[in-house]
């Protein structure tokens, strides 16, 4: 039996009220570090499972449940579903501003120049090193970097050198022209977007501009469709790293947990990181509700329907959200506290199924291979036929039916970014975690374009624009190759105001990663390029 006092529904209701500042970090101090996966038990939840043998509140509880059929309330959805800005242009280049601001491309600048300088300043280097050599970037060039840095996902290759390798194996030239490989290594070191001089309490304050520019980014600018959904999702991390997770069902088993809420097609619409047992506001508050409080917070009144697994949902929530305008919909845990008794303990056959309701609140149990407990204060429970991907057909409730379309939205974010992650490995996870956050914009971008302007372009072509917008000017084009009717032949540069005998690099060479000058050039070519007399210019002409 449990001891803990139950919270009021006013104070659940300042819960779901406290800002970004105030939410870092947020755990119950009862819970413990949440490391099992959703089918086990979860020491974070304690103060909502109880063992409910002996209880006498529980026995007084069950009288309360019935099993009338009542109709769901009514909590109508009037949003407008999409981009907030105009975006009848279907222009990329608004999106990518829009995410990658100039305001927030001026923070990882200025935090970047500020973080070379404390560690150039406390380190002893080599006369040789790299840092010794550090300028101060600016935002073309932090552009540029960012550019190259997410192109590394759909052209992997096996170091970062390897990129300006003029081996036959990994020859991409035009990564040469964009910036040299000490700078590009040097903006990955620094790359920074707090400052480490000032103390904070907050365990994730190297990644919180980023992650709070996210959040901002998305509510200001999109509403999320009727159906979302929230769940975690794993960003793997095997170094040392106090809140790093362990979930034995997850395809990453440790790493860093991200707790988001989705659309069903995928779009990522807010994000929380767990951070272990930091900045508690209430004790008495279980981490579960306290993380979808505080995902929903300004999506709450307005119609929502949020579909969410058994580590979030009980009857107490469900209670919470009808009397905020909001749908649940979700799978059950049958030791959560308020479970109607007599559902849980009934036996039943395969396709058999059972329901009691209290109020808003509808628990189902249904048979299937095994047990299946779900909960809604959004169904009047009855049996539909569902068709499965290979045609075949079969009765299932409709809660198990409609949380079945709803959940997908966290596993389809995942499975979009596993395509074409350019995470690598690195021993600062705040690095890595900000990279992940990167290619969500880019995933998020891509599904609003789509959604906007009904293209049929790739997740790749689309990141390839992407990649080509933060370039710029720096982008450099193909050559174009010379026409084979022309008849080609050198001519010696005109002399200029400080030279009669002016030279230039010569462009083969130059391509070999050469220092050669050259008097000559080809007047035919379009680009009238510099060549060497001996063999670049037929080189270059074949």
């Amino acid at each position: 039996m449990s001891n803990k006092r139950k919270l009021t529904e006013d104070q659940l209701r300042e819960i779901a009220n406290y800002d970004e500042a105030e939410w870092a970090g947020f755990i119950s101090q009862d819970g413990g570090s949440g490391e099992e996966s959703d089918n086990s038990s979860n020491s974070e939840v304690s103060d909502e499972i109880v063992d409910d043998e002996n209880n006498p509140n529980q026995l007084l509880e069950d009288d309360e449940w019935t099993d009338i059929a009542e109709d769901p309330p009514t909590f109508p959805f009037s949003e407008q579903v999409g981009l907030k800005i105009d975006f009848t242009d279907c222009n990329i280049q608004i999106l990518v501003d829009l995410f990658f601001s100039d305001e927030f491309l001026k923070l990882l600048v200025e935090q970047t120049n500020i973080y070379a300088r404390q560690e150039i300043g406390k380190t002893r280097t080599r006369k040789s090193s790299r840092m010794l050599s550090w300028k101060d970037t600016d935002i073309i060039e932090m552009k540029n970097f960012l550019g190259l840095l997410l192109h590394m996902g759909p052209c992997s290759l096996p170091q970062i050198s390897s990129y300006w390798s003029t081996s036959v194996f990994y020859n991409i030239p035009f990564w040469r022209q964009v910036m040299s490989r000490n700078r590009f290594q040097a903006l990955l070191r620094f790359l920074h977007c707090s400052d480490n001089s000032i103390p904070s309490d907050d365990r994730l304050y190297k990644v919180r501009p980023i992650l709070t520019h996210f959040n901002k980014v998305m509510r200001n600018n999109y509403t999320p469709g009727k159906n979302i959904c929230i769940d975690e999702s794993m960003m793997l991390w095997r170094g040392r790293l106090f809140f790093r997770q362990y979930i034995k069902n997850k395809k990453h088993k440790y790493g860093v947990k991200l707790y988001k809420l989705c659309e069903s097609n995928g779009l990522v619409q807010k994000i929380k990181i767990y951070c272990g047992k930091s900045d508690i506001q209430d004790k008495n508050v279980g981490h579960s509700t306290g993380v979808v409080l505080h995902l929903m917070k300004d999506y709450l009144n307005k119609g929502h329907v949020l579909h969410m697994d058994n580590f979030y949902n009980s009857v107490r929530l469900t209670t919470l959200l009808s009397e905020m305008k909001t749908y649940l919909c979700g799978t059950l845990r049958s030791n959560r506290k308020g479970n109607p008794k007599v559902v849980i303990a009934e036996k039943l056959k395969r396709g058999e199924l059972t329901w009691k309701r209290k109020g808003t609140v509808v628990v189902c149990k249904w048979k299937d291979k095994r047990d299946v407990l779900v909960i809604s204060n959004k169904h009047k429970v009855d049996m539909e036929l569902v068709r499965n991907r290979n045609g075949k057909t079969s009765l299932k409730p409709n809660i198990v039916s409609d949380y079945n379309n709803g959940m997908s939205g966290v596993d389809r974010s995942d499975q979009m970014l596993s395509y074409y992650s350019a995470l690598r490995k690195t021993i600062r996870w705040h690095k890595k975690v900000a990279l992940h956050i990167f290619e969500i914009y880019i995933h998020n971008a891509y599904i609003i374009y789509r959604n906007a302007t009904s293209s049929k372009i790739t997740s790749l072509q689309f990141r390839e624009k992407v990649v080509e917008s933060l370039l710029g000017e720096n982008m450099p084009k193909p050559n174009k190759k010379p026409n084979p009717g022309s008849f080609h032949y050198l001519e010696s540069l005109p002399p200029t105001e400080k030279k009669n005998r002016p030279s230039k690099p010569c462009r083969v060479c130059t391509a070999n990663k050469k220092r050669r000058e050259t008097r000559y050039f080809c007047p035919v070519c379009e680009e009238k390029p510099a060549l060497c007399v001996e063999n670049c210019f037929k080189a270059y002409h074949t």
